[in-house]
């Protein structure tokens, strides 16, 4: 669960916070040029499969998806968020709601 409380607290004086989709704040340095909501992005090593709802249809592509790491929000997101509490799934909802395109930054590339 992600609290905007805690996300106040994890930017202190700065402009960014960077949470894990767990709420776990991180300190790493915020690549340039990202937007105000990014997704920190990493490569998937599990195997992936999809179905159709009942029956595995076949393997996915590994190369052709990537799974979240984290969450960089600039100070105008976070402020703009009108719950305390919010799931990762409801953060990108929300955002997306604001007509916000969430940007994709590889973890660790500036």
């Amino acid at each position: 669960m992600l609290t905007v409380s805690r996300l106040v607290e994890g930017m202190g004086d700065g402009d960014w916070v960077v949470v894990r989709p767990d709420g776990e704040i991180i300190d790493i340095e915020i690549p340039k040029d990202i937007g105000p909501a990014t997704l920190m992005v990493g490569p998937v090593t599990d195997a992936l499969k999809s179905h159709d709802g009942r029956l595995l249809t076949g393997a996915i592509d590994r190369d052709r998806v990537w799974g979240v790491e984290a969450f960089a929000l600039n100070r105008v997101v976070v402020r703009r968020l009108d719950v305390e509490e919010l799931t990762p799934l409801e953060l990108c909802e929300t955002v997306t709601s604001w007509r916000l395109a969430w940007q994709k930054s590889e973890m660790g590339s500036d």
